[in-house]
């Protein structure tokens, strides 16, 4: 084995010879990349299609939107209860709804 050789090691029994570029030839089924890009902007169409049921998903998603974000109805009715003193409180389920919280 011969450490100092001038030759590279991933080049030592290969023989390699360097072609001209001019004689590389392009496949015929291959487009060139700059009529392809003229082809493209002579005429652009951007197209954006949205199935029906994002529509639906969208639609529903306003409609959630557009709810408010306190329900009026059981503030009136628990604001009742307190009044009449009928408003009652677990303390089991609180303390279990804070220890699942946890």
């Amino acid at each position: 084995m011969n450490i100092n050789s001038s030759v590279p090691p991933e080049g030592q029994g290969l023989n390699r010879t360097a072609q001209p570029t001019s004689s590389i030839t392009k496949p015929a089924n291959v487009e060139s990349t700059d009529n392809t890009a003229a082809a493209k902007n002579t005429n652009p169409k951007d197209r954006v299609d949205i199935s029906s049921r994002s529509k639906e998903i969208a639609d529903i998603m306003s409609a959630i939107n557009q709810l408010p974000d306190v329900r009026i109805d059981k503030v009136q009715q628990v604001q009742k209860s307190i009044e009449a003193g009928t408003y009652s409180v677990d303390s089991s389920k609180v303390a279990d709804k804070i220890l699942k919280s946890i």
